[in-house]
């Protein structure tokens, strides 16, 4: 297993970047509201799926 020591990134691209998704992501929300699932649901699998992306991105394995 790899371990992660250090990920540079710029703090102001990342706050860009935090610009630009966080519309869609609450769009996103509040579709999965619509559709019937909670917020701590809906944040839940958000949340696990960015981690499956971010392994697939670092290389390391995930825990489900």
């Amino acid at each position: 297993m790899e371990e992660l020591d250090s990920i540079t990134i710029s703090e102001e691209r990342l706050e860009d970047c935090r610009d630009v998704i966080e519309p869609e992501l609450q769009d996103l929300i509040q579709s999965a509201l619509k559709s019937g699932f909670s917020r701590e649901e809906i944040l839940i699998a958000v949340s696990e799926l960015v981690a499956e992306d971010f392994a697939t991105v670092m290389k390391t394995p995930s825990v489900h």
